[in-house]
């Protein structure tokens, strides 16, 4: 059976190829903790770090689909480990302002030591 950390690297892999960063704001999509640092356990989570740059409408349909990844991650994860939860996406958002004045998690993109992952998305225009 794939280990713990291979398996949420490919999940992230796969949100990203699967996330249409027109239609739901996202500038740049990053991977972060333990997933990232190849260390994930059966009860680890998944660290996303979203620069998001749309509207409120956007950014309501963002957690919402983001939403639906991790309880399916969930789900999945107890199929393959038996260890329940009720979500295994832990996701962070954070705009052009947070970059600019290096808040919190924006400090982490581009970082010396323990940078974010930046993952692949699917591009695909803005509905107009």
């Amino acid at each position: 059976m794939e280990d713990h950390w291979h398996w949420r690297m490919r999940m992230a892999k796969q949100i990203g190829a699967e996330l249409e960063s027109g239609r739901y704001g996202v500038v740049a999509l990053y991977l972060l903790g333990s997933t990232k640092n190849a260390t994930a356990g059966e009860a680890s989570d998944i660290d996303l770090l979203v620069h998001f740059r749309g509207t409120e409408e956007q950014e309501k349909e963002l957690r919402n689909w983001l939403g639906v990844w991790s309880r399916r991650l969930a789900e999945m994860n107890y199929q393959r480990t038996g260890h329940k939860s009720d979500g295994l996406l832990d996701v962070h958002m954070i705009t052009d302002s947070d970059i600019k004045r290096r808040t919190s998690y924006a400090v982490r993109i581009g970082a010396s030591t323990d940078a974010a992952m930046p993952l692949p998305m699917k591009s695909v225009a803005p509905k107009n």
